[in-house]
């Protein structure tokens, strides 16, 4: 394809993002938009997709779903308008959906100390009370946003506040060790930042899973904190970048578990912790780069 028609189709599909984000209460249909930005059906619904990652409808959805949780944590709206302003019928499908979509319901999210809610979107376009005009990236033709790499690590020896149960709980575990870290000065003490899930086996139940809020330290590091530790053994990893908030992470592993891993002639191997590599300290601004690190062994192993 031309330079100059990729970068056309660029600008239509960034004038059909503003006019969805400014128009999320319309019954709007991809033929609708593709006649504003003067392409056929066909042809804009294919582009859409390949730059975003997704079809205008599941675009529009996703983006009311974000919105209505925004409304939800900043309002006391009643859960029927929200479901309604959704495009629900019933606050009791509204409910269903949410919480297929984000592990809980809509009166326990409510109840989240902090949480933008945000749902995986390749391309970093999420709903904002203040919509900016280009914030999100599209998707550079014939890039993979889940391509993964096989990594050998060496082992990690790491310290932290332990979290038991849903994964929820890891932003208090997080509150809480950065309070040890900043009471005692050990911020020049953490050479890594990362969140591990040592009970990834889908064998072991939510409400026993160990997650912990850690950082990585050296061999000769006196742990007389009261600070958990383990020892993340050596190996293989398959590791996906993750660009965007905390909150995106979970529906990025899990997009990642069911595209790629399948067919990609490795397993993962429950022996040994998932974890999330923070390219920051976990605190704000919010994150925007993450290392998903799952170790592997061949199929054939």
């Amino acid at each position: 394809m031309r330079t100059n028609t990729k970068t056309d189709w660029h600008r239509r599909v960034e004038e059909a993002i503003l006019r969805i984000l400014n128009t999320l209460d319309e019954p709007l249909h991809f033929r609708q938009i593709s006649r504003e930005v003067h392409s056929s059906p066909y042809h804009f619904h294919r582009k859409f997709r390949e730059l975003t990652g997704e079809n205008v409808h599941e675009c529009l959805k996703r983006l009311r779903m974000e919105r209505a949780m925004h409304v939800l944590r900043h309002s006391d709206v009643d859960i029927t308008t929200l479901a309604l302003d959704s495009g629900y019928e019933t606050p009791e499908s509204f409910t269903k959906a949410f919480k297929r979509i984000y592990g809980l319901t809509p009166t326990d999210a409510r109840r989240l100390p902090s949480w933008n809610g945000c749902i995986y979107s390749s391309v970093g376009l999420h709903y904002s009370e203040k919509q900016k005009s280009h914030w999100f990236y599209l998707n550079p033709e014939g890039v993979d946003p889940l391509e993964t790499k096989i990594i050998a690590f060496a082992p990690k020896r790491v310290v932290g506040v332990q979290n038991i149960g849903d994964y929820w709980g890891l932003p208090h575990a997080w509150e809480k060790f950065h309070k040890i870290l900043g009471q005692h000065g050990l911020y020049p003490h953490a050479k890594e930042w990362m969140s591990v899930f040592p009970d990834h086996s889908p064998e072991i139940p939510m409400k026993d899973k160990r997650s912990f809020a850690a950082v990585v330290v050296d061999s000769d590091f006196d742990n007389n904190f009261d600070l958990q530790e383990t020892i993340i053994p050596d190996g293989l990893y398959a590791v996906t970048v993750h660009f965007g908030s905390s909150e995106e992470i979970g529906p990025t592993w899990d997009r990642w578990v069911q595209e790629w891993l399948p067919d990609s002639g490795w397993r993962a191997d429950p022996s040994r912790p998932n974890y999330e590599w923070y390219q920051n300290r976990c605190v704000p601004p919010e994150l925007t780069l993450t290392f998903l690190c799952t170790p592997v062994v061949k199929m054939e192993d």
